[in-house]
């Protein structure tokens, strides 16, 4: 009994090895139609295969448009790193023009002065309400002392009230604790500047004889009767007058030609030696 049957199960696999190579031999040849069964089987398959393909493409697409991303931030993130690189530079190099045409304006201002100059920057300004004050990054050991006038190209700036030895405090010509003598530059009469009350950033002239005269649009220079202040040095113009005491007098608004809410670089006049 056990060998009739492993004689029939010998026959048996003999019999599917053959039907397997003849299924493998008809099937490797291109065949124009296909059998019943083999179309069925494809036809059963083919929305399985679809979902199959279908999610695959789906799924790749998306893992590309994912490192595709990833890509595309790294490279923003480059690209916004160049940008404010970029912008810093061109930050810098703007600064450095304008220094430069400063520092060249100011050159050619100390070829007409018959005083020594020397540059100083301003790192501070005072945050009082009382007080018009600005801090040189110069001192008393860059031979700066109290009463020295502070300038630019433009006109006066202020006057030195103390010092350290690497800063010094500039109490601004416009604050209503400075004065200085003053010339119409047309007329030649002699006036006092001030600063005005309440920061108003003008200048007020008073005449010091009842025979001065002075209009809108005259230019106001320093006398050089102060020992402060060189003579001749531009400080405002004239914007209106104001009579006062039953006109025997008045009171002139004069708008400083220095701009002191930009100051950045000034000059210090030294004394001759």
């Amino acid at each position: 009994m056990l060998e009739r049957l492993l004689r029939w199960k010998f026959m048996i696999i003999i019999v599917l090895v053959v039907v397997l190579v003849g299924t493998i031999h008809y099937t490797s040849f291109t065949r124009p139609k296909i059998s019943f069964l083999e179309g069925a089987w494809r036809d059963f398959l083919a929305p399985l295969q679809t979902i199959v393909s279908r999610t695959q493409r789906y799924f790749q697409t998306k893992v590309a448009g994912l490192r595709e991303l990833r890509h595309l931030k790294v490279e923003n993130q480059a690209l916004q790193a160049e940008v404010v690189a970029l912008k810093r530079e061109v930050l810098a190099l703007r600064n450095y023009q304008r220094e430069n045409a400063w520092l060249r304006e100011a050159l050619d201002f100390k070829s007409e002065l018959e005083h020594q100059i020397l540059v100083a920057e301003v790192i501070a300004r005072s945050p009082s309400k009382w007080e018009n004050t600005i801090t040189l990054n110069r001192g008393l050991h860059h031979g700066v002392n109290t009463g020295m006038a502070v300038i630019t190209n433009a006109g006066i700036v202020g006057t030195v009230i103390n010092s350290s030895q690497f800063t010094s405090t500039v109490l601004l010509a416009i604050d209503a604790q400075s004065a200085t003598g003053g010339l119409v530059q047309t007329s030649g009469d002699l006036v006092l500047i001030q600063g005005m009350e309440g920061h108003s950033g003008d200048l007020l002239a008073t005449p010091l004889s009842r025979d001065t005269s002075v209009e809108v649009g005259d230019v106001i220079v320093t006398s050089g009767l102060s020992r402060i202040y060189p003579k001749n040095l531009p400080i405002g113009q004239v914007v209106s007058v104001e009579s006062r005491q039953y006109d025997l007098s008045f009171a002139a608004v004069v708008r400083p030609f220095v701009d002191f809410t930009r100051l950045e670089y000034v000059l210090i006049v030294l004394p001759n030696e």
